[in-house]
């Protein structure tokens, strides 16, 4: 029996090691984004919910909708919105736009309905 044959040499070692290291580092990495993701996805649902409170009160008013502008707790932050009319497709119909902005001034979500005169 030869004795070089028992067993790996350093090189193998060193280059299994090195492969090891990388898959270690992105395996890391992924996990960082998967948080990051997380986090904007929260953010982002409840900007959508904060739109969609806007745009149901405007519409479920017993007056016409006007444009506004304000703010709503969610989560653990205050939204600040815009809401905006135009004419809806109708006669006698308007379109009630809700977007939720972000301190950038980046729109975040957005919702629209239809008002209708009752």
């Amino acid at each position: 029996m030869r004795a070089e044959a028992d067993g790996f040499s350093l090189i193998e070692v060193m280059v299994a090691l090195a492969i090891f290291g990388l898959a270690a580092v992105a395996l890391i990495r992924l996990q960082g984004v998967g948080l990051a993701s997380a986090a904007s996805l929260s953010d982002r649902q409840h900007a959508a919910i904060v739109a969609r409170n806007q745009a149901l009160e405007a519409m479920l008013a017993a007056t016409a909708p006007t444009p506004a502008q304000g703010r709503e707790r969610a989560g653990l932050r205050d939204w600040p919105w815009r809401r905006s009319v135009a004419p809806g497709p109708d006669p006698g119909t308007l379109l009630i736009r809700v977007d939720v902005v972000a301190d950038s001034g980046q729109v975040i979500a957005r919702d629209s309905l239809l008002w209708s005169r009752p």
